[in-house]
């Protein structure tokens, strides 16, 4: 067997992880986290919702973006054709639910980002609007016109300019947007630090409320925003880490990047709380629970302390003009960055089905255009769509945690019961992590614990407690289709669903899945037989090539293991 064409690398480390950095730093750290932390605060404080926050980092962030990064690297494709690959051809449906994901929130994020790049030109060509109600006008009166649409079409055209080449691009984009981000928001923070009354608003950001652990919607919020900050569960990584060789540190990159992009979502609520509180308490005098009411005022399509009260609270300030200038300006190479890795996302799928890129660029971005141009006439439209896709992240990614539980060895069934049940998780983190990757930490056993058990309760349970807690709502009622209800969110999943049901096994049904991962192109591939001996060796040792194993005639050919003396020693 012949091995599989190489796709291109990141040209170095700093391109990668800058590159990574880029693909989750935007607009879910800056413009969505401070608003979310808000809402979920109680009266006196913030931390409780910090707390479920960070902890939905450890238990669903990092774990599953271990997994993206991993398939991606392993598999070399993008999600549909990776679970056809690893679980076999009637699977590809799953990976296509990750992507139906993606490109919702593309659509409506464009629409923000193109808001983004309009307020960084009002800023430069007119004084800062003086109060809320003129705020307010401001927002109203681009959106009554034909700005959103314009900017949006900008937008597309600029992140498709930017894709053009593919890899040999984007890392160059990345290696000139991402630092002048991270400078803008160390600066804006590090300025904000020394605004009289910031303390105050520090002091709130990191103030208990501990009946807030109680509120279902604030643990919602929590893993949610979190997978937002992240990109957990989006499969954005899957295509990143095609790019990446086996000697990129997927374990690392995994684990310190998005504590990397948890930071800058932490620095961003705390120069957002320390500046209001800065010219609400000191330069107006309202008193805290004035304060508070003014943070969960969301505004028009969640525009509130962002595109609403930062012209405002800049406006009182010295040079808050410039400043104003700055902060948008940051928000928009935020977005820009991840709005690259979203429709990057997009084009690779689409060439794993051998459409050249010449053609899949220009048709998603002509899709992206006229997918969001609904959000960019209707603010209800995109709230909606914010809502749908912002939620239906977490089913993203628990496609992503059945691709792993399901990654099982039959083969070489373990001895109990306890073991049979993390075999898929175990199966994976040896062949795709431990032992493909070279120079990496080692993936360890908590985290096929955390995959099998810990996430799917998550999932469940989150789902769960939000369903009930919205049925009990007062005035709930099913059919009442508003932006933000059950129905608009199931109606959508549910349709989206079948389509892809259909596509999969009336349209691609006849479609063989993929039969080459990474590991067996190293097994083909010139490598010094050195390297080879330490990852595989013959039929008479530990591996062997084989097919058909554990999920079918459509299983794709990895390396098995046929000692099975062996089987417990994967723990």
């Amino acid at each position: 067997m012949g091995g599989a064409e190489t796709p291109p690398q990141f040209s170095s480390t700093i391109a990668l992880i800058l590159s990574c950095l880029g693909c989750v730093v935007g607009t879910g750290n800056i413009w969505r986290f401070p608003r979310i932390v808000a809402n979920n605060a109680g009266d006196e404080g913030g931390l409780v919702f910090l707390i479920v926050w960070a902890a939905c980092l450890l238990l669903w962030s990092i774990p599953v973006i271990l997994i993206e990064y991993s398939t991606g690297r392993y598999a070399r494709r993008a999600p549909v054709e990776a679970f056809a690959l690893l679980l076999g051809k009637n699977y590809r449906w799953l990976g296509g639910w990750v992507v139906i994901v993606n490109l919702g929130i593309t659509c409506y994020y464009s629409v923000v980002l193109g808001w983004t790049l309009y307020y960084v030109f009002y800023c430069m060509a007119h004084s800062l609007p003086g109060d809320h109600t003129a705020a307010v006008g401001v927002f109203d009166e681009m959106t009554d016109s034909a700005y959103p649409v314009l900017t949006h079409f900008v937008c597309v055209v600029l992140v498709a300019l930017i894709l053009s080449k593919s890899v040999a691009t984007f890392e160059k984009v990345n290696m000139v947007v991402v630092p002048i981000l991270l400078a803008i928001v160390l600066f804006s923070f590090v300025y904000s630090l020394t605004l009289p009354y910031a303390s105050e608003g520090i002091k709130y950001l990191f103030k208990p409320d501990w009946s807030q652990f109680g509120e279902p919607r604030l643990w919602v919020d929590a893993i949610s925003q979190n997978a937002w900050d992240t990109g957990a569960g989006g499969g954005l990584f899957v295509v990143y880490a095609i790019y990446m060789s086996r000697s990129r540190g997927v374990v690392r990159y995994g684990t310190l990047i998005p504590f990397a992009n948890n930071v800058v979502s932490l620095i961003s609520s705390i120069t957002t709380l320390s500046t209001v509180f800065h010219v609400k308490v000191g330069v107006e005098g309202r008193n805290l629970s004035e304060v508070v009411a003014i943070l969960k005022d969301n505004g028009k399509a969640n525009t509130g302390l962002t595109f609403v009260w930062i012209p405002t609270l800049y406006k009182d300030m010295s040079g808050g003009r410039a400043l104003a200038v700055f902060f948008f300006l940051s928000l928009f190479f935020a977005g820009l960055s991840s709005m690259v890795a979203l429709m990057e996302f997009g084009v690779r799928n689409v060439e794993d089905f051998g459409v050249k890129r010449k053609f899949a660029l220009p048709g998603l971005a002509v899709f992206i255009f006229f997918g969001g141009l609904g959000s960019a006439l209707d603010l209800d439209v995109l709230v909606n769509q914010d809502f749908v896709w912002g939620f239906g992240l977490l089913l993203s990614g628990s496609c992503l945690v059945t691709l792993v539980i399901l990654f099982r060895d039959s083969y070489t069934p373990p001895r109990n019961v306890c073991l049979n049940v993390l075999s898929g998780a175990n199966r994976f983190r040896r062949l795709a992590v431990n032992e493909y990757g070279t120079g990496d930490w080692p993936l360890p056993l908590l985290w096929s614990i955390i995959i099998t058990f810990i996430c799917p309760i998550e999932v469940v349970g989150m789902l769960g407690w939000w369903i009930a807690d919205s049925i009990n709502a007062d005035g709930f009622n099913f059919f009442d289709y508003q932006p933000e209800s059950l129905i608009a969110a199931f109606s959508q999943w549910l349709f989206w669903l079948l389509v892809l049901l259909m596509v999969n096994f009336l349209v691609l049904r006849r479609r063989p899945a993929p039969t080459q991962s990474a590991y067996d192109a190293l097994l083909d591939s010139d490598v010094p037989a050195s390297t080879q001996s330490t990852i595989a060796k013959s039929s008479s040792g530990r591996y062997a090539r084989t097919s058909g194993v554990g999920m079918g005639e459509n299983a794709p050919l990895v390396a098995e293991r046929v000692d099975k003396s062996e089987t417990t020693t994967d723990l």
